[in-house]
């Protein structure tokens, strides 16, 4: 369908068009041909339900070509275009058979921009990437103007360096200021580029695949596919600009100017005392009168480090706290990582790495950025690990009845609390209906066989083949300071394994307990399936809760099960996370089609070091110092209390209750509270 910008020889207005536009799209039309007349926003704000909407601009074409485009929308312009194309860009594929001028995809978050010709100035400025998305692409055939890429937070712009009008500076002056995200891959020479925020590379081979597998879709667009063999033709005449990290940046500066000393050096030097108004200015310079600290302040930051959990340790039936184990592994102690997870169950591998559904990755923040953490494969890493050691003996003797999961859970955790444990298992072999997902296929045999072989070495004295009746049960009771029941689901009648007695209460083939799994017989407590069916987790987390609970009870102590509030996702930083990728997500995932989401591996693909630096590490210290580096009086400090451990504290003669730190905490630990 074509639309006409000049009507009887009237032009249209912009907003005419627009309606004119609109209208066609809800008429069923998907395929445009704009006769522009220097209207404004052509393109933009369209919204492609059920096709993708092509749209060819000929004529002269004003600003914001393709602004605020959507993704499904595909934009041609047969000529050059004016300032602000792809501005805001939302994932329009915009294509420019000419030049384009200031501020080309300025802001842009997603998207393409094809330019046969070269760009004005601030082109590329505070671009943006959403994880969720591929990151957005600029290609220029020749050079670009001033201020290029200033503060680029994200995106990938390539600047061909083909017949430039200034082949000395294809960046042209001061590309790159403020920039803290994004790739530039560009061919020919600059200068004067901001050295403080961005380095210049060469090319990795990862860089130089990418650019030639992404050239030659752009040249054949551009109608310049006679120049693919030139700009392929070696990466040695390519190069990268990358921003630096804020721990980069870090290294690199040698001295923490004060306020004071900035205002007096550089500031005040170059605008005059007191600044651009001084001269107004009656009362005396300082700036402490209007600074208050200590008891002044109306809040203060405090340092509430793991006051709330991360949402994986909320939802796991085991309590297993997975954000400890990846911050063991990123202070290089591999061994304790892996081995945490058996203070917590007795089957990592079958359980935690093979059957559990894993609600813990569901539940996980960093999918916000871009995938769940790989906890499964945790889980699977620990098939090596040996016995943790046991507290020392307490000179208490506990019994289990049933070797399923629930049982082997209690045993093992009563096991590390020091008590003598003996276990009673009916079958011939312990694992109860664990061995029904080998035959399942869910679950190798070797697997279940190493998680077992290593509670078999604990020291645990295992009764195979001992069916419980009631004058065995009542001899239990006679020789033991407490009993946990693990034998599993029974049948309504309860005539399984009959032993209880009238003394504690059962129904239906459950048996009835409070809250901590503890029967109306005080030392008797009874967990998993035989009080309620649950996955093989989840009855792990039984058997621990109870076993806990009845060693409180023996050690004179009480047990209260985790309370702490679960961390919101509001109020993690996530933006800091969005680099921190690891080994398996490609620095240059930008090579799957723009209409697909970010590649994402399989489970157990990464390795944990890899998915440790990846962890947002919610509610515990990641120990990153951004509120030590943000603090703008120095009031925040980071205290070694050795032994890998440390703290955060701040001095409240500095501190002027700003907020920055809480403000700036990616893992939420911050907070403001009211200095009563």
């Amino acid at each position: 369908m074509k639309i006409a910008g000049n009507i009887d020889g009237k032009r249209v207005s912009s907003q005419e068009l627009e309606e004119r536009v609109q209208a066609a799209l809800r008429d069923g039309s998907r395929e445009l041909e704009i006769e522009a007349q220097g209207q404004h926003g052509i393109g933009g704000r369209i919204w492609p339900q059920f096709a993708p909407v092509k749209i060819r601009v000929k004529g002269p074409i004003g600003q914001r070509l393709g602004a605020m485009g959507m993704l499904g929308t595909e934009i041609v312009a047969e000529g050059g275009a004016s300032d602000d194309v792809g501005w805001l860009n939302c994932g329009a594929h915009i294509t420019v058979l000419g030049d384009v001028t200031n501020g080309a995809h300025n802001a842009g978050a997603q998207g393409v921009l094809y330019v046969q010709g070269g760009g004005g100035a601030r082109c590329d400025t505070m671009t943006k990437h959403n994880p969720r998305f591929e990151p957005l692409q600029s290609w220029y055939f020749r050079d670009v103007g001033d201020s290029f890429a200033e503060f680029k937070a994200g995106g990938i712009a390539v600047v061909c360096g083909v017949n430039p009008r200034h082949p000395e500076n294809i960046l042209g002056y001061r590309p790159c200021v403020g920039m803290v995200g994004g790739t530039i891959y560009f061919r020919g020479q600059t200068e004067g580029y901001s050295e403080k925020d961005v380095q210049l590379l060469e090319l990795s081979d990862q860089d130089w695949a990418w650019l030639c597998a992404n050239l030659k879709p752009y040249l054949t667009t551009i109608d310049r596919l006679d120049y693919l063999a030139e700009l392929t033709g070696s990466p040695d005449a390519w190069r990268k600009l990358i921003a630096y990290t804020p721990a980069e940046k870090k290294e690199r500066s040698s001295h923490r100017m004060a306020t004071w000393e900035f205002r007096r050096s550089h500031w005040e030097p170059a605008v005059g005392k007191g600044g651009i108004f001084g001269e107004m200015i009656e009362q005396p310079f300082s700036l402490l009168p209007y600074i208050t600290t200590g008891k002044d302040r109306r809040f203060k930051p405090v340092w509430n480090n793991e006051r709330q959990i991360p949402p994986c340790v909320a939802v796991c039936p085991s309590d297993i706290p997975s954000h400890r184990r990846f911050q063991l592994l990123r202070q290089g102690k591999r061994r304790e990582a892996l081995a945490l997870v058996l203070q917590y169950s007795p089957l990592a591998a079958t359980v935690c790495g093979e059957l559990c559904p894993n609600i813990c990755m569901k539940a996980c923040s960093r999918k916000v950025v871009d995938r769940p953490l790989d906890i499964k494969g945790l889980g699977r890493a620990s098939r090596e690990m040996a016995l943790p050691v046991p507290a020392d003996p307490s000179g208490k003797k506990v019994a289990v009845i049933g070797g399923g999961p629930a049982g082997l859970s209690a045993a093992w955790q009563l096991l590390l609390q020091g008590h003598a444990v003996t276990l009673y298992e009916a079958g011939e072999r312990l694992g109860g209906k664990l061995w029904q997902s080998v035959k399942q296929g869910k679950v190798a045999a070797e697997i279940l066989e190493e998680d077992l072989a290593r509670i078999s070495a604990a020291k645990i004295t295992i009764k195979l083949k001992s069916p419980v009746d009631r004058q065995q049960f009542e001899q239990i009771q006679r020789e033991n300071d407490g009993i946990i029941i693990a034998c599993g689901a029974q049948d309504k009648e309860g005539s399984g394994l009959a032993f209880l007695g009238r003394e504690i209460q059962h129904q239906k083939g459950k048996i009835l307990v409070n809250r901590q799994g503890q029967t109306n017989d005080l030392k008797v407590f009874a967990v998993g399936d035989v009080v309620s069916r649950g996955l093989p987790t989840h009855v792990i987390g039984s058997g621990r809760r109870g076993a806990l609970a009845l060693h409180a009870l023996l050690s004179g102590t009480q047990y209260h099960p985790e309370s702490r509030t679960t961390i919101p996702y509001a109020k993690l930083k996530l933006e800091y996370f969005a680099f921190q990728r690891g080994e398996c997500a490609s620095p240059l995932e930008t090579s799957a089609p723009l209409q697909k989401g970010p590649a994402i591996p399989l489970a157990g693909t990464a390795s944990p070091e890899s998915e440790a630096q990846r962890c947002i590490s919610c509610g515990l210290c990641r120990d990153c110092h951004i509120c030590e580096n943000t603090c703008p009086y120095g009031a925040i400090f980071r205290r070694d209390l050795g032994n890998g451990n440390f703290e955060y504290g701040l001095d409240p003669e500095r501190c002027i209750g700003c907020g920055f730190c809480a403000g700036t905490c990616p893992c939420g630990i911050w907070e403001m509270a009211e200095n009563l």
